[in-house]
């Protein structure tokens, strides 16, 4: 039975409002400076759109306290040529932001609230080091570097235009080990480079390079695209450190924080302080990502997103142990692939099924083994997580052969597009249906085999089959309602391994006079791909569902955002699971544009008195 969403049908058109002028959002394009230290009360301007009557922040945690000072209009800047579409003039939010001293050093993210609504987050980095400006003199070449004091030190300055680049000077000392960090929290891209002002036969005031860092991979969830250089120094002296846009882009909105202090024996990235804190940035449920967690309670938690009560039993009527079925033991067993087998030769360890696969990719050419037995008509998952490195520094790759070596599937999916080319990529889950009994090997190894480090861990679930309820797509973190009009809001399910049941959406913690109801829109049409590959062993099957909110003509303004929550139920066969928690979303209500009063449009300067 195919799933689906039920839906009660909608008419958009027949609801008054609908198609209305809407006034732009309130839009934050940077800030800066980006923070301040912890324990200090600090003044940042905050730079954005459609910001009148901006009169509050709505911060990620309730230990820091933020008041608005004053708004103004940015100077006008020259038209760019080329540049037609009229935007909204930009505006200067002059904020005062009170740490507590027991604050957490990290990014804490924070949203203007006006009473056209709330606007898009930005991030405060909090840090605990004191606070240096960066001078407004010109110091893009070594001979100009800005002097800086004995660390540690932030140093806050902005890239303001293309091609820029900023040096700061400083001493260190022999054997001193010391971390440089470039933050940001807006289009800047940041590099760090490390010099000594050696000079050279051509150029006197060219300096040689030490070290640099610019992480430009691509952003991956949960972890940090930040610039982080550790550095030890071989002797007494002079230095430079360098802050540049790593493509070389600048302009106002390219602020950062340079952050210099003493190393630790083994760098590790500070982890972002209070991330959960925001409601907007709720943990959700991630299923194909090489950083999610994969543990011992696995499947418990995949069956507590469908109908646990369904769950098979462990054993069939000749005792043995049914697909899917959940371990008697509290803990799927953990296997520990690194471990060397002792035979000779070499034969790999046999697993029990399920189990939990414990390794690491210790140098390169390093292959892991281990085998286990199949009976036909099995379904098995294999779930990849890298904990530390991840793609692309490790790009796991998984083999299962038979007992002939005769190559069974492994995680690389391969497909053509529409333009026929061919596109491989390993994937974080591989489904496969054996169509025989037998004895089979899983290897894992690193894709180039040129790679191979302890920090390249990983962790491979070799599960049986549990059709559940996936990811739930929601691409907004906050709505900003006008009274009378409509809004929709898009919901996309994934349906796992096989799930054909329903899946119930509902929201809760509406702001009054705010329903909530099923409608319908038409699916813009795409080109079918030329061919898709295996796609039903790497991609799931997913349904579309859409919320329309309606405010009532007169629902009364919000003056602070609304927590509201999203929730998904599964139902199988007219039994109800779980009711699971999707994502927590702001709203704001705001009356229409022309009901707009004038002291409503003034509360930042209320607010600042």
């Amino acid at each position: 039975m195919r799933g689906f969403v039920c839906l009660l049908l909608f008419g958009l058109a027949a609801r008054p409002g609908i198609g209305a002028d809407v006034p732009p959002e309130p839009s934050l394009l940077s800030v800066f400076p980006l923070g301040g230290r912890g324990g200090k009360v600090f003044r940042t301007t905050v730079r954005g759109r459609s910001l009148d009557g901006a009169h509050a922040l709505w911060l990620s945690t309730k230990t820091i306290q933020a008041r608005v000072v004053s708004i103004s209009d940015e100077p006008q800047q020259p038209v760019t040529k080329g540049k037609s579409k009229k935007q909204p003039a930009i505006q200067l939010l002059e904020v005062e932001i009170e740490t507590p001293e027991n604050v957490a050093p990290g990014k804490y993210a924070f949203r203007v609230v006006t009473p056209r609504g709330i606007s898009n987050p930005l991030d405060l980095h909090i840090h605990s080091e004191p606070v240096l400006l960066e001078q407004a003199e010109a110091h893009e070449l070594p001979r100009q570097a800005q002097p800086l004091p004995r660390h540690p030190l932030a140093v806050h300055g902005r890239i303001d235009e293309v091609g820029q680049v900023d040096y700061y000077s400083f001493s260190a000392r022999r054997g001193e080990q010391m971390l440089f960090e470039a933050l940001s929290s807006g289009p800047l891209d940041p590099a760090i480079s490390l010099y000594e002002p050696t000079g050279s036969w051509f150029d006197e005031d060219r300096p040689t390079r030490l070290a640099f860092h610019d992480d430009d991979g691509e952003p991956y969830p949960g972890l940090s695209t930040e610039a982080a250089l550790p550095y030890r120094f071989e002797k007494d002296g002079k230095y430079l450190v360098r802050v540049n846009g790593f493509w070389g882009y600048g302009g106002t909105d390219h602020a950062y924080v340079l952050r210099i202090v003493t190393a630790p024996p083994e760098h590790e990235p500070q982890p972002a302080a209070d991330a959960a804190a925001d409601p907007a940035d709720a943990p959700e449920w991630s299923e194909r990502t090489w950083t999610r967690k994969l543990d011992a309670d696995r499947m418990k938690i995949l069956w507590s997103r469908a109908v646990a009560d369904l769950a098979p039993t462990l054993e069939d009527a000749d005792g043995k142990p049914k697909q899917g079925a959940i371990p008697a033991a509290r803990e799927i067993p953990i296997v520990d692939a690194d471990a060397e087998p002792t035979t000779t030769p070499v034969v790999p360890p046999k697993i029990p099924l399920p189990a939990l696969i414990v390794g690491s990719v210790e140098h390169p050419g390093d292959i892991d083994r281990v085998s286990f037995s199949i009976k036909e008509g099995d379904e098995l998952v294999l779930e990849v997580e890298t904990p530390e490195k991840t793609v692309p520094e490790m790009n796991p790759y998984l083999r299962v052969v038979d007992d002939s070596g005769v190559e069974a599937f492994t995680n690389v999916y391969s497909n053509v597009n529409a333009n026929g080319n061919i596109g491989k990529e390993i994937q974080a889950k591989t489904a496969f249906s054996f169509s025989r009994d037998g004895e089979f090997t899983l290897e894992i190894r690193d894709i180039t085999a040129s790679y191979g480090d302890r920090a390249m861990k990983y962790r491979v679930l070799v599960r049986p089959r549990v059709p559940h309820l996936g990811e739930v797509h929601i691409a907004e973190d906050h709505l900003n309602l006008i009274a009378g009009q409509a809004k929709k809001l898009s919901v996309v399910t994934d349906q796992e391994e096989g799930y054909d049941g329903f899946v119930v959406l509902s929201i809760d913690g509406l702001p009054e006079g705010v329903r909530a109801v099923p409608g319908t829109e038409v699916e813009p049409d795409s080109p079918p791909p030329f061919s898709e590959g295996k796609k039903e062993r790497f991609r799931t099957k997913s349904q579309k569902a859409t919320f329309v909110l309606l405010p009532d003509p007169d629902a009364p303004a919000t003056p602070m955002p609304v927590v509201a929550r999203v929730y998904a139920q599964p139902v199988v066969d007219g039994k109800l699971g779980d009711r699971i928690f999707v994502k927590e979303l702001l709203l704001m209500v705001a009356r229409p544009p022309e009901n707009l009063s004038e002291n409503e449009m003034k509360r930042s300067t209320e607010a600042s008195r």
